[in-house]
């Protein structure tokens, strides 16, 4: 729902952007496990009768302080400097920016879980799709 009535998006976690871009950035490109989390999760024509998948863990409670990246403990790609310092925005490109200790330029290179990449060029493909008959 939201790629098709939005231009930018905000992902937030625990009361904080943790990535922000335009759509395509977000739904195609997504560098932020949060956000590789939420879009694994979607349901969609092609999981119909599978089990979705769920972020392990539980949100943090935000009735106290968090000592670094609030989404660490449930994160499985969470570095050590995540359980101590809260990431800053590192730009991805000229409107995409991502709060994760992953995109530092000496951080090791991660890479999105294989099935959510096919998911997401489903996606991708999908949209397309939509755009040609659209513009039929």
């Amino acid at each position: 729902m939201v790629a098709k009535v939005a231009d930018h998006v905000n992902v937030m976690y625990a009361g904080r952007i943790v990535e922000t871009g335009n759509v395509n950035e977000i739904f195609y490109d997504p560098r932020h496990p949060y956000t590789w989390g939420l879009l694994a999760s979607m349901p969609d024509v092609d999981s119909l009768g599978e089990e979705l998948y769920t972020i392990p863990g539980t949100p943090p409670n935000l009735l106290y302080e968090i000592q670094g990246d609030a989404f660490a403990p449930r994160n499985q790609f969470a570095l050590k400097i995540d359980e101590k310092v809260q990431p800053p925005m590192f730009q991805v490109s000229d409107s995409h920016y991502v709060a994760s200790w992953l995109e530092a330029p000496n951080a090791p290179k991660v890479e999105m879980p294989a099935d959510l990449k096919k998911r997401v060029e489903r996606m991708r493909q999908e949209a397309e799709s939509v755009m040609k008959k659209e513009a039929a």
